[in-house]
């Protein structure tokens, strides 16, 4: 690829390892900020997760961002831009539309347009930043997390190359933020992801993999016999039959034959 050197594509394989293999989110996050600027310099940058909170995304409140970690941004500016963030009809469409490519903003603004935006006053001018480029981080179409980088009207904008670095670095990202976003709920995590696989390995019906995905949510049977306009009765008759294929006896053999940890995901096949 003609966009980067050789000495870049050393750079940019050591932030891929530090992705992977800082145990602690927060310090490999400080990191991460830390090294990118040395392969797409900046004047500011904020990393954060996202978590979906219920299937609105298009509303307020449909989205949370949390443990934002920054660099050269005052901090009394974080909590407006994190609302200004999520208010955003533009950054709530690049979260519910699922994609996972670097932006450069402002496009299609002229600078009078621009600079009347309400995240423009209440955060860009007080940083002294003019330009941005954005990713949200998905997996399996799920927003997982965000990076944001900005520069100073002086710096100049960000161009092509630098969207190419941030694409190349999209599925490391996805993978490890889905991992920590989804902490204290590893089986749905795991079970989501690996979904598809199960349900193929022991095959299991398009109804018994819809029933099987709601037990691992944690779904009571008569939670789902609601949430699926039946009698509890037919999601038992389901689930003895999703057991004789899965080889166990109940829920909690169920639950506890599903993968739990990286080492049993082959992640190729997601």
């Amino acid at each position: 690829m003609g966009y980067l050197e050789e000495y870049e594509w050393m750079l940019l394989n050591e932030i891929v390892y530090k992705i992977s293999f800082i145990y602690t989110f927060e310090d490999m996050e400080k990191e991460i900020l830390l090294w990118m600027n040395n392969l797409i310099p900046y004047d500011g940058a904020l990393i954060t997760k996202v978590k979906v909170k219920n299937e609105q995304l298009l509303s307020n409140g449909g989205v949370s961002l949390g443990g934002i970690i920054s660099r050269n941004i005052d901090e009394k500016t974080i909590s407006t831009w994190e609302r200004e963030t999520l208010e955003s009809d533009t950054m709530r469409w690049m979260i519910a539309s699922g994609r996972n490519e670097a932006v450069i903003d402002k496009g299609g603004f002229s600078e009078a347009k621009w600079e009347e935006r309400p995240i423009y006053a209440s955060f860009y001018r007080p940083n002294q930043f003019y330009y941005s480029i954005g990713m949200v981080f998905t997996f399996k179409e799920e927003p997982v997390g965000m990076l944001k980088l900005y520069r100073k009207r002086t710096s100049g904008d960000f161009n092509d190359r630098d969207v190419f670095v941030l694409n190349q670095l999209q599925k490391h990202f996805a993978y490890r933020f889905s991992y920590e976003t989804k902490k204290g709920d590893t089986r749905f995590f795991y079970a989501r992801g690996y979904q598809e696989e199960i349900c193929k390995r022991h095959n299991l019906t398009e109804r018994e993999g819809e029933i099987f995905e709601q037990v691992i949510q944690g779904y009571s049977n008569a939670q789902i016999a609601e949430r699926e306009n039946v009698s509890i009765h037919t999601i038992k008759k389901h689930l003895q039959n999703i057991y004789i294929k899965m080889g166990v006896k109940n829920r909690v053999q169920l639950l506890q034959g599903l993968p739990l940890s990286t080492d049993k995901i082959d992640y190729d096949k997601l």
